[in-house]
């Protein structure tokens, strides 16, 4: 009887010490599984808003850059490339990250088409549902609706600035990465005018492309491995870019490192995958190739 008292006892501390290893397991991983989540929304945030582009011509090493267009001609001391001469008071860069474009004319306040649209429809099933004696009105009367200026002029407000372009689209907005220049709202740069700059800027269109997917794919792998990276800093891969007199690659090198691979492989794969960049202005072609170079900045 004592025997089998005692069996029993041991068998429901046995049982007791499986279950509570069970609990502590499934504590830890759904612990490590809310950190991954966390850590990869973070990079996505980043991947969406921060990934920036540098780029160099290789004999002055002035940075070739998009700006909006000033008035005035002959700027002093200009440190960028653009596709004219440009000349501004104060340069300053969007504080918005994305395709570079020019502030439109319109209110920062102004709301965009889709939620206008909702809006609209929540407005619409709203009437819908609405019955007569909600209102306190019979059902034979007519009901007046007025219609005021004001109400049809705000729907036509475009988001955009005061002294923005007319024909413009939204905030300004600009993905070159620019060192020591203060935000704004639009990108003022002095500029000199550069003749390969059609060259360059028909490379950029290509790579805008693939750059932002492929370092989401590079992103996935660094969380699969459980690893993650450093904040609060720019990660910047630079490469020298080979091409043939026809445009094709010759050869991709990587100058300078970002300290994380998967964000240098991201940066060649980009360029592999945009290439070949057909007629190679004769101008920049030495020996029979031509060489660029090319910086991938992203900030985290």
């Amino acid at each position: 009887m004592d025997v089998t008292l005692e069996n029993s006892n041991k068998s429901k501390k046995i049982l007791y010490f499986f279950i509570s290893i069970s609990i502590v397991f499934h504590i830890c991983v759904s612990l490590v599984y809310v950190d991954h989540n966390t850590i990869k929304k973070q990079f996505n945030d980043m991947s969406e808003k921060a990934i920036r582009i540098k780029l160099v011509d290789d004999k002055s090493q002035k940075q070739i850059a998009q700006t909006q267009q000033s008035k005035r001609e002959k700027p002093k001391e200009a440190k960028f490339f653009s596709n004219k001469d440009n000349s501004f008071e104060r340069e300053t860069k969007s504080a918005n990250n994305g395709k570079f474009q020019s502030a439109a004319k319109g209110t920062k306040t102004a709301l965009n088409k889709e939620v206008l649209q909702k809006k609209r429809k929540v407005k619409k099933k709203s009437l819908k549902d609405l019955k007569f004696s909600d209102l306190g009105i019979k059902q034979n009367e007519k009901i007046k609706v007025k219609k005021t200026k004001k109400v049809a002029q705000a729907v036509k407000l475009k988001k955009g600035l005061e002294n923005g372009k007319k024909k413009g689209i939204g905030l300004g907005q600009t993905n070159d990465y620019l060192e020591d220049i203060p935000l704004g709202d639009f990108t003022k740069l002095n500029t000199q005018e550069y003749e390969f700059y059609g060259f360059y800027h028909r490379i950029r269109q290509k790579l805008e492309q693939f750059w932002g997917l492929n370092i989401q794919e590079q992103a996935d792998k660094i969380f699969q491995q459980g690893r993650s990276i450093a904040s609060d800093s720019n990660l910047v891969t630079g490469l020298t870019i080979i091409l043939d007199t026809e445009g094709k690659i010759v050869n991709i090198i990587v100058k300078s490192t970002s300290g994380v691979k998967e964000l240098d492989d991201a940066a060649v794969e980009s360029f592999n995958q945009a290439g070949p960049f057909p007629n190679p202005p004769k101008g920049m072609l030495n020996q029979g190739v031509a060489t660029i170079e090319w910086g991938f900045v992203v900030n985290t």
